[in-house]
């Protein structure tokens, strides 16, 4: 069993955080009368929406009828799924409480009168009704938001993260280095679920977890998103996809241009591809100064533009066959020793605490740091850095 299941809170008691939000989605439960309208429980995805209500159910001992809306293809199947269960009691004696979850996800046909059902089925209902969504002002949902209560759950806090992953460890009986929960709660940007994934993903087969072992697969993960990246605008003939190689890269400017510099030579084989495909970096590079000196960050896309679409279309034809992607050398260069990156490390710390990322996400971005410390010198004193830290990450 997945631990993001076996591990799932069984009372609101277990769910951590929320305190606010759970005790008002309860008292909304417990006071509900016929007629009385549903409550939109709405929040990032991985934020324990669904773990929720299920929490719900069991401390109110009432069954849970459970549809996803965004797996529902036609508005019969909607029908189907859940107007009987709305209109007639449990066959086990108990109350009901009806989860639909992701009404913002509703794709297909189930769009084209999707809602307008569901608010059929709210209005019938015998029992309360939750609905959950990533995007409550999803347009196609502005009806049912409307007619809804609105409990929102933000981001888990990191010291709750770490608790949980803590616990998880110690009931499957892995040992820990003392940081490792909390490097890992801070890579998961406030989503109990994504935590839990990661801590799985690191943990699951070994008989102890450091801090190492968790920064090492939050690179893999990076890396991972880059090659994908890369295999996009090197292989694309068009202009189109070219352009989409970046939208989902969790990646500086700066460093993505150095991927690309450094792998473009590895993936096209004739000399007047590369030297096009290079001259189109250079192009990148020049407006990446601009925005450095001017501020004008409306000038970034022109960065994308020229290391996608300007490196794509610098080849004459699409290159075949696999080609082994390098970590840029020059970011490399700053990993080779020990004390480097153990001083990368506590300054990553220092400005992951100041800006509310991962460690891993703040070393990422030194590069891009070293060109703003050589331009405004006064962003090392807010984050906390002294004027050695500095120093080291203008030389990166």
């Amino acid at each position: 069993m997945m631990w993001v299941k076996k591990y799932r809170p069984e009372s609101l008691s277990d769910y951590r955080g929320a305190s606010k939000e759970k005790e008002k989605l309860r008292e909304w439960a417990e006071d509900w009368e016929k007629g009385d309208g549903p409550t939109l429980l709405h929040g990032q995805a991985g934020t324990g929406k669904t773990s929720l209500v299920e929490a719900l159910a069991n401390d109110l001992d009432m069954e849970l009828v459970e549809t996803n809306a965004s797996d529902v293809r036609t508005k019969t199947k909607l029908r189907e799924e859940l107007l009987e269960s709305v209109r007639q009691r449990s066959f086990l004696g108990k109350e009901k409480l009806i989860l639909v979850d992701e009404v913002d996800g509703m794709s297909g046909n189930a769009d084209r009168g999707g809602t307008s059902l569901i608010r059929e089925i709210v209005e019938e209902s015998r029992f309360p009704v939750v609905m959950t969504a990533n995007d409550p002002y999803e347009s196609k949902i502005k009806t049912l938001r409307q007619m809804s209560e609105m409990i929102e759950l933000g981001s888990v806090h990191t010291n709750s993260i770490a608790a949980h992953l803590r616990e998880i460890l110690e009931e499957e009986g892995i040992e820990y280095e003392g940081g490792a929960p909390k490097r890992l709660a801070r890579q998961a940007d406030g989503q109990m679920r994504s935590a839990i994934n990661d801590l799985e993903a690191v943990a699951r087969g070994r008989n102890r977890v450091s801090v190492d072992d968790i920064e090492d697969a939050s690179r893999r993960d990076d890396r991972k998103e880059v090659f994908d990246s890369l295999k996009i605008v090197f292989k694309t003939e068009t202009p189109d996809n070219a352009r989409q190689a970046t939208e989902n890269l969790d990646e500086n400017p700066e460093t993505w241009m150095q991927w690309v510099r450094e792998n473009l030579p590895r993936e096209y084989g004739k000399s007047q591809d590369i030297a096009d495909g290079m001259d189109a970096v250079s192009g990148a590079d020049l407006f990446n100064g601009r925005v450095r000196r001017t501020m004008n960050w409306s000038l970034m896309r022109y960065v994308y533009l020229y290391t996608t679409v300007g490196v794509a279309l610098a080849k004459e034809e699409r290159y075949s066959g696999w080609t082994n992607y390098q970590y840029p050398s020059k970011i490399r260069d700053m990993g080779k020793s020990n004390s480097s990156r153990k001083k990368r490390s506590e300054i990553g710390e220092k400005i992951g605490e100041k800006l509310h990322i991962s460690i891993s996400k703040s070393v990422s971005e030194l590069f891009f740091l070293s060109q703003v410390l050589e331009e405004n010198p006064g962003v090392g004193d807010q984050l906390g850095l002294t004027s050695e830290e500095v120093e080291f990450v203008k030389d990166f």
